[in-house]
């Protein structure tokens, strides 16, 4: 007997030893996962009787096999879906370390340790291109493709970039710089410190748009190492931390962001923190909607692009939160419609959404649709197909975004009908251009006036237009107005009121018209100038633009007017006319004899001018009409825009000022005569013969 307890003793004192050098032996990411998961979870409980014997990797593994029980599938429907050919493009690309970025195919170097270059920012440099590399959107596409083909050469290229990635990349140090982009008192930003690696943006999409997805889409891969899936579970839990602590507010990002954070909380539930990180993203998130959402519906920084990225995480963690089991309120649901109709009311008659402030020329076609099937909205589906199908819309064709200040005129919701965009609100709260009475045309199917577009992130935030990024945001790339040569300051950012119906607009049965005023002041010019711009658009025929300057001095004033990049201008007794396939587009002046007419196309220097950018990446020669004019204290002119077949005579006009009214007198094919307000009083007392 005491032989038999000797050894009993011996057996205890090794196992001892041996949990002990197994403790002692944990990886950082082991010990990390087992502080955070909760192992009072009743699946859990044989866990926490391991751990207390001191059996902390058979408690991992535990967790691991626990893992691959759970029913999590709806995750892989969070997933951004993407063609076939499209995911095996980026899946191949990817084995050859190659990515496509950014309008950028390159090869990512790697270092001297064998990994990728994390810091890189593409072959023509550009921090976006680094950003895009660390936010892994790009992974996704290695899953599906070993999911197509049972090819495992996939599968271990996604081990090898998402080990490689970790391995690189510890929570950053409370001594690295970049904690002084994320104090909000200090007001830096990631470009200024040259860090493309740990924006907190990249960390919402690894969080909400791969690594979850794709742990739990290869959780029964066996190839798909155990140290690998703690590793990404660790990761997981420090980086959800980490962004419940630095993440933005107030801004497009913060919805990508507390998308990220609620999905891990939502798709983890054994995290301790995993329900404090999940009501915490949708408490902010619902917070966010209400300060980020005019009531009627545009997102506050006022620019296109950012309306559907923040929409769509702004719907996307409603949709996460119902297939995690865990319902939100109908009111939250109901500012995410107001973005959709804002969405789908501004939308171009080509499907595309406005090329304004920081926007690339994508197609709303298919949320639109898919969101009108959602939320019943047929009127959305007849704005979307044209009227093929649907419900004709109540509101419109012409509508008003009053809070946004944005006025969309339209003749009609065929692909050929006239669209306007007006532009005479805030400056927006990111992203924006100096654009302010801004109006881009659109007709019998084609561009005819346009905004510049953005073309480049290079030197983020100038407004310089000797520099494309600075050209592309400044005036110089808009149809308004320079003064002595320079564009104009910047003004408030969002709306503190709307604007009011019958004073600053009116929509009617024959004509629609809005008016802004811009006076914030233009950059270097020391006196006070205003510029208030009137858009009248008669229904199915032609606008009327009048603007009315007034300064302490005398000055010079340029009115750009940019022209589809395929437009031919020439010049005619009568005015200006853009060609543009089988359309065209008369530009005229009633007072020509007082302007100076230059044509640039594809200027560089002293200025750039001349140039448009529909997709990020890209630019393209255009034609501008530059009309320039000295003036002592105060001008009037009014423009007569008038889109319509090449094959229909060109149209001469009169125009007469009376004290209250603008007179004009157009003919052509038929003869027409307006009368139109000129005071806020007046603005129903429109007349047209």
């Amino acid at each position: 007997m005491r032989l038999l307890s000797l050894v009993g003793l011996a057996v205890a004192y090794i196992g001892g030893i041996h949990f002990w050098f197994q403790e002692r032996m944990l990886t950082s990411d082991e010990r990390y996962l087992v502080e955070s998961v909760d192992w009072s979870r009743p699946q859990l409980l044989e866990g926490r009787r391991l751990l207390a014997h001191g059996d902390s990797i058979g408690a991992l593994d535990l967790l691991l096999f626990h893992h691959r029980r759970v029913d999590r599938d709806w995750l892989i429907s969070t997933m951004e879906s993407h063609s076939p050919a499209e995911v095996q493009t980026t899946a191949k690309d990817l084995l050859r370390d190659t990515v496509f970025l950014y309008n950028m195919r390159t090869e990512v170097p790697r270092t001297s340790e064998g990994g990728w270059q994390w810091d890189y920012t593409g072959p023509i440099p550009d921090d976006e291109f680094g950003y895009s590399l660390n936010g892994h959107k790009y992974l996704p596409a290695l899953y599906h493709q070993y999911q197509a083909s049972g090819d495992s050469t996939y599968l271990l290229k996604l081990a090898e970039i998402l080990n490689d990635w970790i391995s690189a990349h510890p929570l950053p140090s409370m001594a690295d710089s970049v904690y002084l982009v994320y104090d909000p008192a200090i007001a830096l930003d990631y470009r200024d410190l040259g860090e493309v690696e740990w924006r907190t943006l990249e960390m919402g999409h690894r969080l909400g748009t791969s690594w979850p997805q794709i742990y739990f889409g290869l959780v029964n891969a066996s190839s798909f190492g155990r140290d690998l899936r703690i590793r990404m579970l660790a990761n997981l839990a420090r980086q959800a931390d980490f962004l419940k602590t630095y993440h933005k507010r107030g801004h497009n990002w913060t919805t990508m962001e507390m998308n990220g954070l609620a999905l891990v909380g939502l798709a983890f539930p054994e995290f301790k923190r995993s329900q404090t990180w999940a009501d915490y993203a949708l408490q902010t998130m619902q917070q966010e909607i209400n300060q980020q959402v005019y009531p009627d519906g545009a997102q506050v920084e006022l620019a296109a692009k950012t309306q559907w990225v923040a929409l769509n995480r702004f719907e996307s963690i409603a949709d996460n939160f119902a297939k995690a089991g865990q319902e939100i309120d109908t009111a939250y649901r109901s500012r995410i419609t107001e973005m959709y109709n804002y969405m789908a009311y501004s939308m171009r008659p080509d499907g595309y959404q406005p090329l304004n402030s920081d926007a690339d020329r994508e197609s709303l076609v298919d949320h639109i649709l898919q969101a009108a099937n959602t939320y019943d909205r047929p009127d959305w589906t007849w704005i979307a197909t044209n009227g093929k199908e649907g419900t004709l819309p109540s509101l419109g064709p012409s509508v008003i975004f009053p809070w946004a200040g944005v006025a969309l005129f339209r003749s009609g919701w065929s692909t050929i009908d006239q669209w306007i965009f007006f532009d005479c609100g805030a400056y927006g709260t990111g992203h924006q251009h100096r654009d302010k009475l801004h109006l881009s045309l659109a007709a019998y199917g084609h561009d005819l006036l346009v905004d510049g577009g953005r073309f480049t992130h290079e030197n983020y935030f100038s407004f310089d237009p000797t520099e494309w990024r600075g050209y592309f945001r400044s005036s110089h790339s808009h149809n308004v107005m320079l003064v002595n040569g320079k564009g104009q300051n910047a003004y408030h950012t969002r709306a503190a009121t709307p604007l009011k119906k019958g004073i600053d607009y009116l929509v009617t049965d024959s004509y629609s018209v809005m008016r802004g005023s811009f006076e914030e002041g233009y950059e270097g010019v020391e006196f006070e100038v205003k510029h208030q711009r009137s858009v009248f658009h008669v229904l199915d025929q032609f606008v009327v633009v009048i603007d009315e300057v007034s300064s302490d001095e005398p000055c010079s004033l340029d009115f750009l007017w940019h022209f589809n990049p395929k437009a031919t201008l020439h010049e005619h007794e009568i005015g200006l006319v853009a060609d543009v396939e089988k359309v065209k587009l008369q530009l005229l002046c009633s007072q020509p004899h007082q302007f100076h007419l230059e044509q640039i196309s594809g200027q560089t220097e002293p200025t750039i001018q001349g140039w448009y950018s529909s997709t990020y990446g890209e630019k393209e020669v255009n034609s501008t009409a530059v009309y320039s004019r000295k003036m002592d204290h105060q001008a009037r002119q009014a423009w007569l825009l008038f889109p319509s077949l090449a094959s229909t005579n060109l149209a001469s006009w009169t125009v007469r000022f009376t004290s209250t009214h603008c007179i004009v007198h157009l003919e052509g094919e038929s003869s027409h005569q307006w009368v139109l307000p000129l005071y806020e009083e007046d603005l129903a007392s429109g007349v047209i013969n």
